[in-house]
C-alpha cells in the first residue's frame, strides 16, 4: 500500500469515528432515534446545514456540538479524499516516471540486442541473455508479456515491434542484434525490411514457422533465420538415427545432468590472457578450448597448448558451468567483466 493510500485509510478511520461520536452523542445526550442522529450527523459533516438562522429549540450544548462534528469531520473528510486524489495522481506519476526512467536506461545502450516478442522464444533468449550479461531490450505488446518482463526487470517498450517509431525508442540505430521472433510470419518479413532500411549494419535474427517464408525473410535483409519446426524434426530425426551422438549434444546443451556449456568470448584489448599461450588460458580451471576463431580469418580446431592469443581472437570453450563463469570472470577480463562475442 502506497503512503497516500495509508493517509487515505487513517483519515477514514478518524472521519468514522467522529460520525460514530456524533450519532451517539445526538441519541444519547439529546433523546434523538438513532435515524434521525444519523440524519443531523450526515448533514452536519457534508456542509449541508440546518437553516439560514439558528432555530431557538436548539441549545448551546448542540450547537457548541455542531461546531465540533462540523470541523473535526470536514477536515477528516478533506484530508481523506485528498490522499485519495494523491494516491491516484501517484499511480499515474509513477507509471509515466518508470517510462521515462526505463527510456533513458535504453538510451544509454550501445550494441545491445532488440527482442521483438516475449514468448516462449522470447523469454528463453531473455533468460540466456541476461546470464551472460549482455544487454537487451524487449518489445511486445501484449499486457501479460510486459508483466512477465517487469516481473524480472527487464528493459521493456510496450508497442507494436513494427512501428518504426517503437523500434527507434528502442535504440535500434545504436544496437548490435535484432532477434525477430513475433509468431506471424508477415509481420517477421515486414518488420525485417523495416530494421534493415532503419540500420543496414544490424544483424538480423528472424524466425520462421514455414519453410517458404526463409527465402523471404532472407529477401528482407535477414542474415540467419530460425526455423523451430525444422529444428524440432532434426533434433527428433537426430535421436532415431544418431542417438548417441544426439545424447552428447543434448548433454552439452545443458539439458540433462551432464553440467557442460559450449561458450564463445572475445579477446580484447583489455584481456588478461592477450598474448598468452591457450595452456595459460585453460590453467586451474575444467575448461577445454576447442576452437579459435582468428581475427584475420579462419579457424583452428583443437589448438595446441602454445598457440597465442590475439586481439579479436574468438576462443571457443566448453566446460561445467560454473568454470566457465570463473573463465568468464576472471580470466578474459582484469576487472571481471568479459566481453561476450
Amino acid at each position: 500500500m502506497s503512503e497516500a493510500l495509508e493517509r487515505a485509510r487513517r483519515g477514514a478511520l478518524v472521519l468514522g469515528c467522529v460520525m460514530v461520536f456524533s450519532i451517539l452523542s445526538y441519541h444519547w445526550w439529546f433523546n434523538k432515534t438513532l435515524l434521525e442522529s444519523i440524519y443531523w450527523t450526515v448533514i452536519t459533516i457534508s456542509g449541508v446545514g440546518y437553516s439560514q438562522n439558528i432555530e431557538q429549540e436548539v441549545g448551546d450544548a448542540r450547537q457548541f456540538l455542531s461546531i465540533i462534528v462540523i470541523v473535526v469531520g470536514m477536515m477528516a473528510m478533506a484530508y481523506t479524499v485528498g490522499m485519495l486524489i494523491q494516491a491516484v495522481v501517484e499511480g499515474q506519476l509513477d507509471k509515466a516516471m518508470g517510462v521515462k526512467k526505463m527510456q533513458k536506461e535504453i538510451n544509454k545502450l550501445k550494441n545491445h540486442v532488440i527482442i521483438c516478442g516475449f514468448g516462449r522464444i522470447g523469454q528463453n533468449l531473455g533468460h540466456r541473455l541476461a546470464r551472460h550479461r549482455v544487454p537487451f531490450v524487449i518489445i511486445d505488446s501484449s499486457p501479460e508479456s510486459a508483466i512477465s518482463a517487469k516481473t524480472l526487470k527487464y528493459l521493456l517498450l510496450e508497442g507494436d515491434a513494427t512501428d518504426e517509431n517503437v523500434l527507434r525508442s528502442a535504440g535500434i540505430e545504436h544496437a548490435a542484434t535484432i532477434a525477430i521472433s513475433i509468431q506471424n510470419d508477415s509481420d517477421n518479413v515486414f518488420l525485417t525490411l523495416t530494421a534493415r532500411n532503419m540500420n543496414p549494419n544490424i544483424r538480423i535474427l528472424a524466425r520462421g514457422e514455414h519453410p517458404r517464408t526463409e527465402k523471404k525473410l532472407v529477401q528482407a535483409g535477414a542474415n540467419e533465420v530460425v526455423m523451430p519446426a525444422v529444428i524440432g524434426a532434426e533434433r527428433m530425426a537426430d535421436m532415431i538415427v544418431k542417438p548417441e551422438a544426439s545424447d552428447l549434444l543434448r548433454c552439452v546443451g545443458h539439458e540433462s545432468g551432464l553440467n557442460a556449456e559450449l561458450e564463445e568470448f572475445k579477446i580484447t584489448a583489455q584481456s588478461a590472457y592477450l598474448g598468452r599461450t591457450v595452456r595459460e588460458a585453460e590453467e586451474n580451471l575444467q575448461v577445454m578450448i576447442i576452437a579459435v576463431r582468428h581475427t584475420e580469418g579462419g579457424t583452428t580446431f583443437n589448438p595446441k597448448d602454445d598457440e597465442i592469443l590475439s586481439v579479436g581472437d574468438i576462443v571457443i570453450l566448453m566446460g561445467p558451468e560454473a568454470d566457465i563463469e570463473e573463465f568468464y570472470d576472471r580470466c578474459i577480463a582484469p576487472e571481471g567483466k568479459a566481453v561476450l562475442a
